[in-house]
Parts: structure tokens; sequence; C-alpha cells
């Protein structure tokens, strides 16, 4: 036996060693592995990030400041009082409500003082009136990314455009709430909305109507869910403030002088639930000069001439108006809805003509005209948009616009 050729025992021969190279060929699968991994990581955390933007209530805070001439002639800031929404201390907020889940599921609430409003059957009214119902981060950016394209697309075809967003009574009187609902109202919606305005020609009443409220001003009504005529007119010196401001070619909007109001009627929206009327409270404003005879064309060609003063009732619509001198000498193509029945004669002064319809933010309601063929139909120089705080919960589809 030479040296290096020993038998060894069975079983532990020597074996040729592996070649390391061989061992490469798992490193992809290791890769592969390591990747699903990382992206079942990142897929769990962009879920999460996303489920939570979703359903991140949006700021009430605004970016812009009082230096801004669209935020100063459009949003003056609202007087000081507790905004803190209610997601921020939802928990109790929801025990008072849970008790009184009774009442908000009848068609109505009547207030401490016999105010009547809305309950949950009417565009969720009780829960938007206190902040319970309130928008999501990415609905107030689909709402301000509508009305930026609207507004630019009109620009392009050199049409002004404004939007009023007509407030609650809730949101003027909200001491007028019940009680229990007084305790836990927050910020609302219309806070969310006016906060991310940023440059848009979008206006807010409030703090000029809060500022004139009185006793004896029937600003809004207590058996009418929507203001008085009077109350629409307390609005106007704002809404013309900002037109005037972002449009100052050509002639202003104007407000006509009044020397006070005077109680007309008694419009009670509850009767039908058998709910007694306080009293005679629907105000309108009387004008210190006569304004202009109006010619109302409707859908049917049949033509009337109303006085000046004379409201046009949401159940008109659509409906065209002319008068022979308008204020501005333009004319305009209004959407609005039932809370515009107290600036029409305002509109119907300043322009001529004004074709007025319905706006495509009731829930339910479907326009398959955009707002370019309405253009191309009318040939329009402004465009307008009114709309009730209560409909800001049926927020555009993403991507609508033009």
């Amino acid at each position: 036996m030479t040296a290096g050729t020993a038998l060894l025992p069975p079983g532990q021969e020597l074996k040729p060693g592996r070649r390391w190279w061989r061992r490469l060929r798992y490193i992809p699968f290791i890769a592969l592995v390591l990747l699903s991994v990382t992206a079942l990581l990142v897929g769990v955390v962009t879920k999460a990030d996303i489920e939570r933007r979703v359903n991140q209530p949006a700021s009430v805070v605004s970016s812009t400041t009082d230096d801004d001439p669209a935020a100063r002639a459009c949003r003056p800031a609202m007087p000081a009082y507790d905004k803190t929404p209610w997601w921020e201390d939802e928990d109790a907020r929801e025990s008072v409500w849970s008790q009184h889940t009774s009442d908000v599921a009848q068609p109505y609430l009547i207030g401490p003082n016999g105010w009547v409003f809305w309950s949950d059957q009417v565009d969720q009214y009780a829960s938007q009136a206190v902040g319970r119902t309130h928008l999501t981060e990415p609905e107030v950016t689909r709402w301000i990314d509508h009305f930026k394209a609207v507004r630019d697309g009109l620009a392009r075809d050199g049409v002004e455009f404004y939007v009023i967003v007509t407030p609650s009574t809730s949101s003027v009187y909200p001491e007028e709430l019940p009680e229990w609902m007084q305790q836990t109202r927050g910020a609302t919606s219309l806070d969310q909305l006016m906060a991310a305005a940023d440059d848009l020609p979008l206006i807010d009443v409030r703090s000029d109507l809060i500022a004139q409220k009185t006793p004896a001003t029937h600003l809004f009504s207590w058996d009418n869910s929507h203001w008085t005529d009077f109350g629409a007119y307390s609005s106007w010196g704002r809404i013309a403030d900002c037109v005037n401001t972002f449009y100052p070619d050509g002639q202003p909007l104007r407000t006509p002088a009044v020397s006070g109001s005077k109680v007309i009627g008694d419009f009670n929206e509850w009767a039908s639930y058998g709910v007694p009327s306080p009293g005679a409270d629907w105000s309108a404003p009387v004008y210190d000069e006569p304004l202009q005879d109006v010619t109302r064309t409707g859908a049917d060609g049949k033509t009337e001439l109303v006085p000046g003063d004379a409201t046009t009732d949401a159940g008109t619509l659509p409906i065209e108006t002319t008068v022979g001198a308008p204020w501005t000498g333009k004319s305009a193509l209004i959407f609005r809805d039932s809370m515009g029945g107290g600036l029409s004669p305002l509109w119907q002064q300043s322009y001529s003509p004004t074709w007025q319809m319905w706006h495509r933010y009731r829930a339910g309601f479907e326009d398959p005209e955009s707002y370019r063929q309405y253009v191309e139909q009318y040939h329009p120089d402004v465009v307008i948009v009114q709309l009730a705080e209560r409909h800001l919960i049926n927020t555009p589809a993403p991507g609508a616009g033009y």
C-alpha cells in the first residue's frame, strides 16, 4: 500500500467538493421572495395610506390669508365660534347623538323657540347641520378641481364664472337648533369647502347674514327651510363685492337701496306634517325705487310680464327672463336650486337675458349636457352656479369639469 492510497472504512470516503458557483442558482429565487415580501409590505402600507386619506376629514383651516383679495372679497372670516370638528371628539358626540336617534328618525326636528328643521331624511340635513356628516379630503379636492376646471374652461371661451353656496338655516341660526344638537355642533362641510377655496370666485355669505340678524329681522323662516327674500337680498352686497373684485371691467353689479323690509306671508313648509306655524315671517325687501318689470318665458314658450321684485320659483325652471336695461349689460346662464328664488329678482335686473335651470348637484339628478354644450347653445357672458349648502354631500364625479 503506497502513501495516500490507504483505504478508508466504508462511508468515510472523501467526496468531491461542491462547486461554489452552483449555489448561485438559488439567488434569483431568494431575490424573488424578497421582492414579493417587499411588494406585499408596500401594498399593505399603501392601501392603509389610501384608506386613511379617503376617510380623512378635510381641514377647516384655510391656506389663504386675509391679505388675499379673493378671500377678503368673497369669503370674509366667520365670527368667532367653536369650530371644533365632530371627528375630534367623535365618541362623546356620537354618544349624545345615539340618545336622540328616534328624534332624527322623524321627518323634522323642532328647536326650543319653535324653529323647524329637516331631519336626516332630507340630504342628511341634521347630521350636516352639526358636522356629523362632513367631507373627506378627496371629496373637497373633487369639488375644488371641478370648479377650477369649469372656471378655466369658461375663461378660455371668454365667459365669467362665480359660485354661491347658499347656507342652511342652521349655519346662520345655530342657536335655534334643538339644544342637544347645539351641544354637539362643530365645523361643517361648508367650513371645509371654503377653507380649500384658494383663488376660486366661491362666495360665502354666512358672516354677513350673521352680522345682520336681529330678533325683528327675518333673514330665514322659522317654518321653512329657505332664506326669505330679504335674507337673499341681505347677501347680495357680498356677492356683488366678490364679483366686482374678480371682474372689474365693464358695468359692476349694483346693490339697490332699500328702506327696510316687510312681512308678506307665511309659507309653512311642514304644514302637511301637522306642524303649526309660529306666525307669518316671510320677509321681503322694500326697494327705494321700483325695479324694472320682467318678461318671463317658460319652456312651453308662454310669456308673462311680472313686477321686478317678483321671485322666480324653482318650480318654473327652466325659464328665460329679460328686462329692458340690465344693470351690467350682460347675459347670464344660471344653474340654481330653490334657494335661488330669493336671488332671482336681483339676477334678473343685473343680466338680460337670464336662462335659469336646475343645477346638477342634487342627489340622483342626471344631466347629460356639459357646461360647454350649454355655453355653445346660449352664448352667455356669465355662468353662475348657486347651490344650497345641503347639496355639498353630492360631490362631482372624479374628472368631471367643463
